[in-house]
């Protein structure tokens, strides 16, 4: 059963990177999904501290680089989304 924090994830990943839920997998990097340019990153950051209501650090935006990446920064804060 998905939580309410993996439901809001899953609906910014599908929205700012085009995808559909079924295709989301912590392999997803900037380097092998062609959106993602440094727009779509700082969307996808603003998209998120703005869902949960916090702000990542500069090192945590720059140590982005696969939706694993993310799913372990936003674990960071408290926010479980596996």
């Amino acid at each position: 059963m998905m939580t309410k924090a993996q439901d809001i994830y899953e609906d910014i990943i599908c929205k700012i990177l085009l995808l559909e839920r079924n295709m989301i997998n912590n392999d997803i990097s900037q380097k092998n999904l062609e959106i993602w340019d440094s727009m779509t990153h700082l969307a996808l950051v603003s998209e998120l501290e703005q869902a949960f209501d916090f702000f990542l650090s500069d090192d945590d935006i720059i140590e982005i680089k696969t939706i694993g990446d993310i799913k372990k920064i936003l674990g960071k804060h408290g926010i479980n989304v596996t």
